[in-house]
C-alpha cells in the first residue's frame, strides 16, 4: 500500500538532490499504477491526490486520467470533489477521453446538492469543450434561475466559457443578465458584472442593448460605495466594501460609456462620488481609484471629472511605492491623448521620475515625458532631458537619447535650433545616438544650404574641444568633408561681427587627430573610412593642402581593413593627374535624398548667429521667393524691369551657394542694380529652328512668328547669354504648349581646370513668373558643356511685353572666388 499524501510530501521536501527526488517519484507512481490496476477502491481518491501533487512537481502523470473520470462517478462526495480537481488538472479541453465525462457532468448538475452541482459548473467552466458546452449549455441556462444565489453565481460563471467557445450562442443567455444585474447577493452581481463584460468584449454590437441597466449598475456602485449593502462588513477589506465588486463595475460602466454622451452622464455622479470619497492610503483604495480613473478617460465625461481624475494619478505619483507609481505612469500613457493640457500640470513630477532608482519606472516616465512633448513646450521638455542625459545611467542613455531626437525632429520650431540641439545631444551623449539619427542629422544639414557654413563651424569648434563622442565625430568628419569649402572661406562671421578664420592646415590638423584617437577604438576602421572621404573630399574644398591629403591617404593603404584599404587605394587613384578633369565632378557635394527629411522642413530656417558675407559684402538674407507676385514684393526696386522676381533654385546639398556664389535671397538685391557689367552679345536669332510651325510655315510665314501656335511646343534658336573668361553659357529657349516658355541654360567650360561651387541665379520682371530647378551639377568640369539648369517663365504681359533676365554668376576657380553679372533681354517675340 503506498503512504499518505502528507508523508509523499515529506520525503519529496528531504530529498537533497534532483536524482533522489526522482527515485521517490518514481517509486510512488510505481505503487500508484500498481494499486489502479488492483482496482483499489478504498484509496483511488487518496492516490488521485498524490498525483496532483507530482503534476505539480511536473511529473507525468497521464496515467491517472481515468481514474479521475471514476472518482467522478461516485456517490460520495470526497472522492467526487477529487475527481473534479484531478479532472481539472490533468486534462485539458483537447483530451479525447474528455467526452466521457459529459454525462457525470449533466448528472451532477441535476444532484440535490448545491456543492455538487457546483463542482459540475466549475469543471465544465474550466475545461469544457466545444462540444461539452454546447450539449450542456440549456443545463446551465436553467441553473441561472435557481434560487439559490450560490448555484446562481456558478452558472453565471459557467456561461462566459460557454459564449467564448459556442459563437453560435453567445446570445443565449442575454435573458438572464438583467436579473443577475439586479440581484442582492454580492457573489451573483459580481458574476452577472463578469458576464456581461465578457460578452461585450466578444461582441460590441451588444452595447447599445445592456445600456437600459446602467441605472443599476449605478445604485448597486452608490450602495456599495455607502457601506450600507447586505451585511458589508462581512466584504469589508482594509475599510473598502466589496473592492473585487467595485472595481468590476467600473471596468463594465467603462464599457457601457464609451462614445455616448448620455450613458456618460448617467454615470459622472457616482464616478466623482467614487474618486472624492474612496480612501488611498492603503492598495485596496488605490486599486479602485485606479479603475475610477480608467473609466473616467474611457468615457465622455465632463472636463472637471477628468481633472479630478488626472490629480489622481499626479498623487500616484508621489507616492513612496514603487508599484504605485509605475501604474500611474502606465495610466498617464494610456490617457495622454485625452487631455494633454491637464496633464502637463504634472509635468515636472513626471520629469522627476525620470531621476527614480527603478529603471522600470525611468523608461516608463520617458514614455510619458516624450507623450507630453508638443510645438509648445518643445524647448522646454528639451531643455529639461538634456539637463537629465548628464546624470543618466549608461544603460538608460541610448533609449532617452534617441527620444530627444525623435522630439525634435518632430516638433522642432525652425532648422537652426533643430541643428543646435541635436549637436548638444552629440556632445553630452554622442557615443549613444543612434546610426539612424547620425544619417537624419545629415540630411537635415545637407537639405538646409543656409546653415551649412553655420553648421559645419559649430561642429569644427565642438570637435576641436573633444573628440570622445563617436556621433559628434562621425557627423563632424561627414560635414568637413561635404561643406569644409564655407569653413575655409574666411567668409564667415561670429556672434559678435568678427570674422572667423579656419585655415585648410587647421582643418587637416583635425582630422588627423581623429585618426590618431578614435572616438571608440573598437570601430576605429569605420570612423577611418569616414575620414578617407572627407580627405578626399577636401582636395577641391582645400586645394593648397593636396599633397598632405595624399600623405594622410597612404597611412590608410596597408590598413588591416579590407574596406578602409581599398577606399584608400581608389582614392589614391582618383588623385592622380589622369583624373585631373573629372576629379571636381567626382567629388561634388552628396545630393539629398528626394525623401520628405525629418523635422522642421516646413518651418523657418531661423537666424543663425554665424553668417557668410558674400564677396559683394551683402549678408544673405531669407530664400527667395519664387513667384510673380510674391517676388516683386520682396524686390521693391525702380529699375530697368520694374522690380521684378528673382529666382534661385531650392538647391539640393549639392548646389548650397559657397565660394563667390554667396547664398541667400538678400545678395539678389543688388542683382538689379548692378551696372558694371555690360549686356552680352546675342546672336540673331531665327525663326524656325526645325520648329513645326504650322499653317506659318505653310504659306511661307516670317522666321520669328510674333507668337507661338496655340497647343503646339516651338523651338527656338540657341541664345548665348554669357560668354567670359572661358565660361559660356547657351539658352535654349522653348515655347510650350500651355504658354509658358522653357528655357534650357547649358554651361561650358572650354578651359583646363575645373570650375567649382558654381551657382547661377536669375532675376526677372514683375510680369514675368520664374521657376528655377536645380542645376545637374555644382562643378563644370574641364573643356565640356555636361552641367545645365531649367528655368520655366510664364510672361503674364499678354505680348505687350518682351522677356528680360538678369543673370549672376558665381564659381570659384583654382580656389579663387569669381563672380560676374549679364543681361538677357532678346529672347524670340511672345517668350
Amino acid at each position: 500500500m503506498s503512504i499518505k499524501l502528507r508523508e509523499l510530501i515529506r520525503s519529496i521536501r528531504a530529498c537533497k538532490t534532483a536524482a533522489e527526488e526522482r527515485a521517490v517519484i518514481a517509486r510512488e507512481c510505481a505503487l500508484i499504477r500498481t494499486a489502479f490496476k488492483e482496482d483499489d477502491n478504498q484509496f483511488r481518491h487518496r492516490n488521485v491526490a498524490k498525483l496532483l501533487f507530482i503534476h505539480m512537481m511536473g511529473y507525468p502523470t497521464h496515467f491517472g486520467q481515468m481514474e479521475c473520470l471514476k472518482l467522478i462517478a461516485s456517490t460520495k462526495f470526497p472522492e467526487k470533489r477529487v475527481g473534479y480537481l484531478g479532472l481539472t488538472q490533468l486534462l485539458d479541453e483537447n483530451t479525447e477521453v474528455l467526452m466521457l465525462v459529459t454525462n457525470s457532468i449533466k448528472n451532477d448538475m441535476s444532484h440535490e446538492s448545491q456543492y455538487v452541482n457546483g463542482l459540475a459548473l466549475c469543471a465544465l467552466g474550466n475545461i469544457g469543450s466545444n462540444e461539452m458546452c454546447r450539449a450542456l449549455a440549456r443545463e446551465v441556462e436553467r441553473m441561472m434561475n435557481s434560487t439559490n444565489p450560490y448555484i446562481r453565481k456558478k452558472a453565471a460563471l459557467c456561461a462566459m466559457r460557454i459564449i467564448r467557445k459556442v459563437d453560435e450562442i453567445e446570445d443565449k443567455f442575454n435573458g438572464r443578465i438583467g436579473s443577475l444585474l439586479e440581484d442582492r447577493n454580492h457573489g451573483v452581481l459580481l458574476s452577472g458584472c463578469c458576464l456581461l463584460t465578457a460578452l461585450l468584449e466578444l461582441n460590441k454590437d451588444y452595447i447599445p442593448e445592456f445600456r437600459r441597466h446602467i441605472p443599476s449598475l449605478v445604485n448597486a456602485l452608490r450602495l456599495v460605495t455607502k457601506s450600507g449593502y447586505n451585511s458589508a462588513a462581512e466584504y469589508d477589506i482594509a475599510g473598502i466594501c466589496d473592492p473585487f465588486l467595485q472595481a468590476k463595475i467600473l471596468r463594465l460602466l467603462r464599457i457601457l460609456g464609451e462614445r455616448n454622451v448620455d450613458a456618460s452622464d448617467e454615470m459622472n455622479d457616482i464616478l466623482a462620488q467614487v474618486a472624492t470619497n474612496t480612501e488611498g492610503t492603503k492598495n485596496t483604495g488605490n486599486a479602485i481609484l485606479y479603475e475610477c480613473v480608467l473609466t473616467i478617460m474611457s468615457i465622455e465625461a465632463e472636463s472637471g471629472l477628468r481633472v479630478l481624475g488626472i490629480n489622481i494619478l499626479g498623487r500616484f505619483l508621489l507616492s513612496r511605492d514603487n508599484n504605485i507609481r509605475y501604474v500611474a505612469l502606465a495610466t498617464l500613457q494610456r490617457v495622454v491623448n485625452v487631455d494633454v493640457q491637464i496633464m502637463q500640470r504634472h509635468r515636472n513630477t513626471i520629469i522627476e521620475c525620470l531621476k527614480d532608482a527603478d529603471i522600470s519606472i525611468r523608461k516608463r516616465a520617458l514614455d510619458v515625458t516624450y507623450s507630453l512633448v508638443d510645438d509648445s513646450n518643445i524647448k522646454s521638455m528639451t531643455k529639461e532631458l538634456l539637463n537629465y542625459l548628464l546624470v543618466a545611467d549608461t544603460d538608460f542613455k541610448e533609449e532617452l537619447c534617441s527620444r530627444i531626437c525623435m522630439a525634435v525632429e518632430k516638433y522642432s520650431p525652425n532648422r537652426r535650433w533643430q541643428i543646435d540641439t541635436l549637436i548638444k545631444v552629440m556632445c553630452l551623449g554622442g557615443n549613444f545616438v543612434k546610426e539612424q539619427q547620425r544619417e537624419k542629422f545629415c540630411k537635415v544639414v545637407a537639405s538646409t544650404p543656409e546653415l551649412h557654413s553655420y553648421t559645419v563651424i559649430k561642429l569644427y569648434f565642438n570637435m576641436k574641444e573633444s573628440l570622445t563622442q563617436e556621433a559628434l565625430v562621425h557627423v563632424g568628419v561627414w560635414c568637413l568633408g561635404e561643406f569644409g569649402d564655407h569653413l575655409v572661406s574666411g567668409r564667415a562671421v561670429g556672434p559678435d561681427n568678427q570674422p572667423i578664420h579656419v585655415s585648410p592646415s587647421d582643418v587637416l590638423d583635425l582630422l588627423q587627430d581623429v585618426i590618431k584617437k578614435p572616438p571608440n577604438l573598437d570601430k576605429a576602421p569605420s570612423t577611418n573610412a569616414l575620414v578617407a572621404a572627407a580627405l578626399v573630399k577636401l582636395v577641391t574644398r582645400c586645394p593648397t593642402e593636396f599633397e598632405r591629403i595624399k600623405k594622410l591617404l597612404r597611412k590608410f593603404e596597408c590598413s588591416l581593413h579590407v574596406d578602409l584599404q581599398q577606399r584608400a587605394c581608389e582614392f589614391l587613384e582618383l588623385l592622380s593627374s589622369d583624373w585631373d578633369s573629372t576629379r571636381a565632378g567626382i567629388l561634388d557635394r552628396m545630393p539629398v535624398s528626394e525623401k520628405e527629411i525629418g523635422g522642421a522642413e516646413s518651418r523657418d530656417v531661423g537666424d543663425s548667429s554665424i553668417d557668410e558675407v558674400p564677396p559683394s559684402g551683402v549678408r544673405p538674407g531669407g530664400a527667395p521667393a519664387v513667384g510673380g507676385s510674391k517676388g516683386g514684393d520682396l524686390l521693391d526696386l525702380n529699375d530697368l524691369l520694374d522690380a521684378g522676381p528673382v529666382a534661385a533654385p531650392a538647391r539640393p546639398a549639392a548646389s548650397s551657394p559657397s565660394g563667390g556664389g554667396g547664398g541667400g535671397g538678400g545678395d539678389l538685391l543688388d542683382l538689379l542694380d548692378g551696372g558694371g557689367a555690360a549686356p552680352s552679345p546675342v546672336p540673331q536669332v531665327s525663326g524656325g529652328g526645325g520648329a513645326d510651325l504650322g499653317l506659318l510655315d505653310l504659306f511661307g510665314g516670317g522666321d520669328s512668328p510674333a507668337a507661338a501656335p496655340t497647343g503646339q511646343v516651338v523651338e527656338a534658336a540657341p541664345i548665348v547669354a554669357f560668354e567670359k573668361a572661358g565660361l559660356k553659357i547657351v539658352f535654349h529657349p522653348r515655347k510650350e504648349a500651355d504658354g509658358s516658355s522653357t528655357v534650357v541654360a547649358r554651361f561650358c567650360n572650354s578651359l583646363t581646370v575645373p570650375m567649382t561651387n558654381f551657382v547661377f541665379e536669375a532675376a526677372v520682371p514683375k510680369f514675368v513668373s520664374l521657376t528655377m530647378q536645380p542645376a545637374t551639377g555644382q562643378v563644370l568640369p574641364p573643356q565640356n558643356d555636361l552641367v545645365s539648369q531649367t528655368m520655366v517663365c510664364s510672361n503674364n504681359s499678354n505680348g505687350e511685353k518682351g522677356l528680360l533676365m538678369k543673370l549672376r554668376i558665381g564659381y570659384v576657380m583654382n580656389g579663387t572666388p569669381v563672380q560676374e553679372m549679364a543681361q538677357v533681354g532678346n529672347f524670340p517675340p511672345g517668350y
